[in-house]
């Protein structure tokens, strides 16, 4: 009897659309013996290392961890007081067991290893990994560069949010896949890890990496990390324990400061500082902590920021406040109006406008930066540059954003000074909120 069991979780597992367990009360109804006798069966196949056991709210996968044997003896002497209520419905009955944590049964890695035909999977690293019982949540670590290979690859479409992204293939104007079907992949959800330096790598657990072609397989695993990381809590929080996080990223924070104050500018001056504001269905994909520290990258990102921030400035909205151009003599009596940048545009009118305690505090927090950012966007415009890698540009990235964030903030400040300010709703998220860099 206990050969059939092992035989018939065995089947039950291998057959499975999703690498699932089968129900403990199912061994007992399918060999007509007594249900208690089942689980002195099964706790003996668990002391010979043959069968394993998930009780959970959802045992039907292996989802985090495998228990140590005196536990699932513990678990499995315990259901035995597990009773069952029947309710029929016209001519169908069903039978519900009076738990929160049913179990399932599933074999062991030792068995799968020797009884199960891995031949036809062996490259395919992460089914294997499936295809032995090993958990379908537990958290895979990689290089923050594997992701570059679908980020700079435009028949891939990034979905990104503050912690976490979503990689997923392109179709062209008849909904036909624009890649090979080798490359036809999809990962439901990845997210933001660090290794044991702090360096910053990407995590995604493992039943998302079994979706893949073997060739992107193969490549993961290339990319696979065999350090002590860590991912990041507001991920874990989300994705594992389904709670809300109530932190937010910088970038998320930089973009509701922006159009914050622009919904500012509007309420009091009838236009918007800002030409353009962002938000979720038009959020640049480069704006992320999924970075990959190169020159080139760090250029990218700073160029983007240029374009958000001393690019973007609405010109129309100095009109008739200041004036927008300088005369400059040439030669010979001549002179040209010259147009002046955006950045000594705002800085003009918010020093006509508004009267600062401290100038050169001002000066510092909101234009300090645009003129930083200006500046690094020109430097690599000049010359031409040999791409690096170098972890430094992490950094830089994150300095670069933090001193953005204050200035946006530090000059939506001041717009929510004005009395016609006063009916504008101030998020609560913004004023209050957790803003991190991760």
């Amino acid at each position: 009897m206990k050969n059939k069991i092992t035989n018939k979780i065995f089947d039950f597992f291998v057959n499975s659309n999703d690498f699932n367990g089968i129900p403990l009360r199912q061994i007992s109804v399918e060999f007509g013996i007594d249900y208690k006798a089942s689980i002195d069966l099964i706790k003996e196949l668990v002391i010979e290392n043959k069968i394993t056991i998930q009780s959970s709210t959802n045992p039907h996968i292996i989802g985090f961890q495998k228990y140590p044997i005196d536990i699932q003896i513990k678990i499995l002497d315990d259901a035995k007081n597990t009773k069952v209520t029947k309710q029929k419905m016209g001519e169908i009955t069903f039978a519900t067991e009076s738990t929160d944590f049913p179990i399932c049964l599933y074999p062991t890695k030792q068995l799968l290893e020797s009884k199960r035909d891995l031949t036809k999977i062996r490259d395919f690293p992460y089914t294997l990994e499936l295809s032995l019982s090993e958990p379908q949540l537990k958290p895979i670590y990689f290089e923050i560069e594997a992701l570059d290979r679908y980020f700079n690859d435009p028949r891939y479409d990034f979905k990104f949010e503050d912690y976490s992204g979503r990689i997923s293939y392109k179709y062209d104007e008849n909904d036909n896949p624009i890649v090979r079907e080798v490359d036809k992949i999809f990962i439901k959800t990845f997210g933001l890890g660090f290794d044991s330096k702090d360096n910053r790598v990407a995590v995604v657990y493992l039943r998302y990496l079994n979706g893949l072609t073997k060739e992107h397989q193969i490549f993961w695993k290339s990319r696979e990390l065999n350090d002590e990381c860590r991912m990041l809590k507001e991920y874990y929080d989300n994705t594992i324990q389904g709670s809300w996080t109530f932190s937010y990223s910088i970038f998320t924070g930089f973009i509701g400061e922006l159009k914050l104050l622009n919904d500012l500018s509007v309420a009091i001056f009838d236009k918007p500082l800002f030409s353009k504001n962002f938000d979720d269905e038009n959020r640049p994909k480069e704006f992320t902590f999924f970075f990959t520290p190169t020159l080139k990258n760090y250029h990218s990102f700073v160029s983007l920021l240029d374009k958000m921030m001393s690019e973007n400035i609405n010109r129309n909205f100095f009109k008739d406040k200041v004036e927008l151009f300088d005369i400059v003599e040439i030669e010979n009596n001549l002179v040209e109006r010259k147009q002046k940048g955006t950045i000594r545009l705002l800085e003009e009118w918010l020093q006509l406008k508004f009267n600062a305690e401290n100038q050169d505090a001002t000066n510092e927090i909101i234009f300090k930066p645009f003129r930083k950012v200006r500046a690094e966007r020109q430097s690599p415009a000049h010359k031409i540059s040999t791409n690096v890698y170098d972890k430094i540009y992490t950094e830089k990235q994150k300095d670069l954003i933090d001193k953005s964030y204050q200035s946006i903030r530090a000059l939506r400040h001041i717009f929510q000074q004005h009395r016609n300010a006063k009916n504008v709703t101030i998020p609560d998220w913004l004023e209050n909120g957790e803003i991190k860099v991760f």
